[in-house]
């Protein structure tokens, strides 16, 4: 019985998982391909003080498409490092063009357009790009590949007899002198142990991510931006820009929270839009907080505080970062962990092509066999017993 839901539902959902599976492994991918930022020669002991912010983002938007507008301001990270000014339409979240800045000069280094395709591949890996429904039909299938992977691990488990022998190691391994069916039966077999784990930990976490309900019920809120700005689509230039009071803002942050490394500064239409993502040095880097600066008070005020995050929102948050390969470190265990995230997608694909090449070969193989039979002679017309029942009519005839 088992067999036949794992067969099934493999089968069912054969295109959705390998979209999945490919996709998933192409976010992972896709992004380390993508050129970094440019380095500069670090500032000595006689160099003049870097330009400002705002400066940098002015400089830029000579570099950058007409009709767009300045969406997230990146600080350079270390002496040395450049700084990025990312562009994209206005009431927009995500950049589409990126203008790498001299902090010293503002001068332009570089400008690289953000891929399209990214985009694309996180939506159908997200809905299928079957919005509105997509999410909740990408909850139901990472319910049915949890379903999936327990299953196949019930039906590896070998016999006692091989636990005691320690012959069981033999099913996690491929033969040398495998080939056709046992080849791909064999791979699948091994495959699916080795990333058991991981796979039905992304199954698990890819649910709670799809399923629109599943945020209230783990406490989570909206995002850190004012609803309205999300639906917001300016045609024109505002006449205050975004980043205007953007280094007073800054210098307020560090000046009000020595501590703290300030990551990224997300900008909007107006400077109240501004919010800052910083490092606490308590929370280190995978629990950034976002901050906020106001004007009229003179204060920074939390809007995301990890020290603050109950239970469910710790949950949540991890399991989004986790499941994305968004480990800011330990650089070691972030490029393990973001390997390990990748072969997945790619096990997912071959679990698809694999489940589907192996029935074939099963149908094939059946087919063969009912010809061969079919084949056959019926056991009353055999040449043997053909010339004994000659035989005896002949004996009958001489009587």
């Amino acid at each position: 019985m088992l067999r036949k839901i794992h067969r099934w539902i493999g089968l069912a959902l054969i295109l959705p998982f390998a979209l999945q599976g490919l996709t998933g492994l192409l976010l992972v991918v896709l992004p380390l391909l993508l050129a970094g930022r440019p380095a500069v020669p670090a500032p000595g002991s006689t160099t003049a003080p870097g330009i400002s912010a705002e400066a940098m983002i002015a400089a830029a938007r000579s570099a950058a498409p007409a009709g767009t507008q300045p969406l997230r301001f990146d600080p350079p990270r270390w002496p040395g490092d450049s700084a990025v000014v990312a562009f994209g339409p206005a009431g927009e979240r995500h950049p589409e063009f990126e203008v790498m800045v001299d902090p010293a000069h503002a001068a332009i280094l570089r400008t690289h357009i953000v891929p399209h395709i990214l985009r694309v591949l996180h939506n159908l890996h997200a809905d299928l790009l079957l919005l509105p429904y997509g999410q909740n039909a990408t909850g139901v299938m990472g319910v049915l590949l949890s379903v999936m992977a327990i299953t196949g691990l019930i039906l590896w488990w070998p016999h006692p007899a091989l636990w005691a022998s320690g012959k069981w190691r033999r099913t996690i391994t491929i033969s040398p002198r495998a080939r056709g069916y046992r080849l791909w039966r064999e791979t699948h077999l091994s495959l699916g142990f080795w990333t058991f784990g991981i796979m039905l930990f992304l199954a698990l976490s890819g649910t709670v991510l799809a399923f629109p309900f599943a945020r209230p019920l783990f406490g989570v809120q909206g995002g850190d931006r004012p609803a309205h700005t999300r639906a917001h689509h300016a045609d024109h230039t505002p006449a205050i820009p975004g980043e205007q009071g953007l280094d007073t803002a800054m210098a307020a942050v560090q000046a009000q929270m020595p501590d703290a490394i300030l990551t990224s500064a997300r900008l909007g239409a107006r400077p109240a839009e501004q919010s800052f993502t910083i490092i606490l040095p308590a929370y280190g880097p995978n629990r950034p907080a976002t901050v906020r600066y106001d004007a009229d008070a003179d204060t920074v005020r939390f809007i995301r505080d990890p020290g603050q995050q109950r239970t469910g929102e710790l949950t949540f948050m991890w399991l989004h970062t986790l499941h994305e390969a968004k480990l800011a470190g330990p650089a070691v265990i972030a490029g393990l962990w973001r390997t390990a995230v990748g072969l997945a997608g790619a096990a997912l694909f071959f679990f698809s092509l694999s489940g589907g090449v192996m029935w074939v070969l099963r149908r094939r193989a059946a087919a063969t066999r009912k010809a061969r039979v079919a084949a056959v002679p019926d056991a009353s017309g055999t040449p043997d017993r053909m010339q004994a029942r000659h035989a005896r009519s002949r004996g009958g005839n001489k009587g």
